[in-house]
């Protein structure tokens, strides 16, 4: 249970990340988001790390 709660908690962080770049005027950011949100645990790994997270 306690890899999955870390899974999500990553997930929420990237679509946090996702909307508020954006938001913010970088729109193409949110392209990113359906790739977070269908991504496993170790593909969120890799996408943390393009983001620098």
């Amino acid at each position: 249970m306690k890899q999955y709660d870390e899974t999500e908690a990553l997930r929420r962080e990237l679509l946090d990340e996702v909307y508020a770049g954006a938001f913010s005027g970088l729109g193409a950011m949110i392209l990113d988001a359906e790739e977070i949100r269908r991504a496993d645990g170790g593909e969120l790994e890799e996408i943390a790390r393009r983001y620098g997270l």
